[in-house]
């Protein structure tokens, strides 16, 4: 069963709008080239990623919800990837992240996976 992984990065002030923009542009650029997307995901194990802003009192933050195989493995393999979209998300994250090595920590207490979940590869924006 894939293992879930829970990140969340202080953005910096101001800043959400810019974050927003980037990511659509991000996605247009994956969504243009879905097989190689799917290659990259299959190759560091990834199942599941969305991203969230928190707006909370002291500012806002991403966070990012992940499911996959083994979290090393898919650290790992981004850490070594030279695809060009992981470069625009590298540019994103230091252009709008206080620090985007900083992935807070947030212990994981239960996961479900309903086994009839469709399995089809998707990737869309919640706006």
């Amino acid at each position: 069963m894939p293992e879930p992984f829970v990140m969340r990065q202080k953005i910096e002030p101001n800043r959400t709008e810019r974050l927003k923009e980037r990511l659509s542009e991000l996605l247009e650029r994956a969504s243009s080239d879905e097989e190689q997307v799917r290659e990259v995901w299959d190759e560091e194990g990834l199942h599941t990623m969305s991203l969230f802003v928190e707006h909370a009192a002291d500012g806002e933050y991403l966070v990012w919800y992940v499911e996959a195989d083994d979290v090393d493995r898919l650290i790992e393999a981004r850490m070594d990837s030279t695809h060009p979209l992981h470069d625009l998300e590298d540019d994103l994250m230091a252009e709008v992240l206080e620090d985007p090595t900083q992935t807070g920590d947030v212990e994981p207490l239960f996961h479900g996976v309903n086994p009839n979940r469709p399995q089809e590869f998707v990737a869309k924006s919640m706006k």
